[in-house]
């Protein structure tokens, strides 16, 4: 196919077009869902999902079934393949948590040695834990200074795989929550010395390549699986996300295989036709958009540099242009910030002990930052009036390596509800996730450390939120017996 035909096909929304010419064609509907495409629906609801509705339909006429497709559905799917610089593209409709557990469930047996970055999300320990697979963490590192976590070291990566000649995969988080970007060409280099897959948990770049002045994509880093969040930094909508494959190393059948266990044999097909949309978007308009975000971030950075109270803090490797990371001076905290902002009417993606992170994409307009720049500017005049926290200082995190327990030791043995304050020296059963920086500081099979559980109740003063600690009367948490 010549470039001009590739231009013109990427024109096209095959999946979109499809219900489209349903839509108009149909004259009888006796089939699910029972809406039956708006004809009935709670009144006040109706006005806002009567569009939408006319699309939520299933697997009739020419739509195709995306755990079968042999129709438009592997057309576009193709079509991202091609736009996306992969060999093979994946629809998903349970956002990148359900590719991360195919990923690994296709990966893994019961006993295999996976290697498994620690900041990862939690879909992919729930991955391992399902596949019983046993994973050997990379050492996290956090920038004193910034509070972001520093990219991981390749010669870490290359270290494990001699020690584990058996691990089946890598798996990494690239780019965080918080916009920092791996060094993924080294580590697929590393990886494909020593013949085993990298699988990328993408979920926050895929918009990645599509601009000279973002990052490269992880298929453009030569990673062999890639998930990505479309609908987090593109626009399709949630939980739609795309699962990218490139090479011989991993089993595009049985990744398929996986995911008709984990996914809906409903599939939503407006979230599917989002994704065909989102990427016709991006390639056709994309590159210009992105020109008009990146020139007016620039634009608006340059002015907040001149406040005196609140900073943006940026990682020292490559970050994401489009995630921007605000602390404020005089132990402030990041919650402090995001609560003074949506009294206001302005809503900010996460806030931490530390900071906030806001999130730009290509809705981002000229007036929205006009807008954030005026209060924001009042944010800082009024810094020096709010009540300072006590500092936290994190403590560091374990050394690589395996947990000192097993998932299947967690999975068959039994587990008591204790105290926070009472699990020194206890074997935990779940993922301690303190925000910030977002990274596990216990997983499951590892034991809580004096210096963890006394960091633990001081986020927990602050108001700040950790994932694995339950609030009864006080904090508790899950341990082994």
């Amino acid at each position: 196919m010549s470039e001009r035909d590739q231009r013109q096909d990427q024109a096209r929304a095959p999946l979109f077009e499809a219900l489209l010419r349903h839509h108009r064609k149909s004259r009888g509907n006796f089939h699910v869902p029972g809406h039956k495409q708006r004809s009935v629906f709670d009144l006040e609801g109706n006005s806002w999902f009567q569009t939408v509705l006319q699309l939520d339909l299933t697997e009739v006429g020419e739509l195709d079934d995306l755990h079968d497709p042999r129709g438009v559905i592997v057309e576009a799917q193709r079509l991202a393949a091609e736009a996306f610089q992969a060999e093979q593209t994946l629809f998903l409709v349970g956002g990148t948590t359900a590719g991360n557990l195919a990923a690994i469930l296709h990966l893994c047996r019961p006993g295999d040695t996976i290697i498994v970055q620690r900041s990862c999300h939690q879909s992919v320990f729930h991955g391992c834990f399902l596949a019983g697979a046993k994973p050997v963490y990379l050492t996290a590192c956090v920038d004193k200074q910034t509070g972001l976590e520093l990219p991981v070291d390749p010669v870490e990566i290359q270290m494990l795989l001699k020690q584990y000649p058996t691990a089946k995969a890598v798996v990494i988080t690239s780019p965080s929550y918080f916009g920092i970007v791996q060094p993924l060409s080294f580590i697929a280099e590393i990886c494909h010395h020593y013949g085993v897959p990298l699988v990328v948990d993408e979920a926050h770049g895929a918009h990645f390549g599509f601009h000279p002045e973002l990052p490269p994509s992880a298929m453009q880093c030569h990673a062999d699986v890639a998930i990505q969040s479309t609908h987090k930094m593109l626009t399709s909508m949630t939980m739609s996300s795309m699962l990218h494959v490139k090479g011989n190393r991993v089993n595009v059948d049985e990744i398929k295989h996986w995911l008709r266990m984990i996914e809906s044999s409903s599939p939503s097909y407006p979230l599917m036709a989002s994704l065909d949309l989102s990427r016709r978007y991006v390639v056709q308009l994309g590159l210009s958009q992105f020109d008009k975000i990146l020139s007016a971030l620039k634009y608006f950075r340059g002015n907040i540099d001149s406040f005196r109270h609140v900073f943006e803090v940026y990682s020292p490797g490559i970050q994401d242009p489009l995630k921007m990371c605000l602390r404020a001076t005089d132990g402030i905290t990041g919650y402090q910030i995001a609560e003074w902002l949506e009294q206001r009417g302005y809503y900010t993606e996460l806030a931490d002990h530390e900071k906030v992170l806001f999130v730009f994409s290509l809705a981002a307009s000229e007036s929205e930052f006009e807008g954030l720049y005026e209060v924001l500017s009042e944010l800082d005049r009024a810094i020096p009036e709010m009540k300072p926290h006590e500092t936290v200082v994190f403590p560091d995190f374990p050394a690589a390596g395996q947990a000192e327990r097993s998932y299947d030791e967690i999975k068959r043995g039994l587990r008591s509800f204790i105290p926070l304050e009472e699990a020194v020296g206890q074997i935990s059963t779940e993922m301690i996730v303190p925000y910030p920086p977002g990274i596990p500081l216990v997983l499951p099979g590892e034991p809580f450390s004096r210096e963890m559980v006394e960091y633990l109740m001081a986020v927990i003063r602050l108001n700040g939120k950790v994932r694995g600690v339950f609030q009864s009367f006080s904090p508790h948490v899950y341990v082994l017996q």
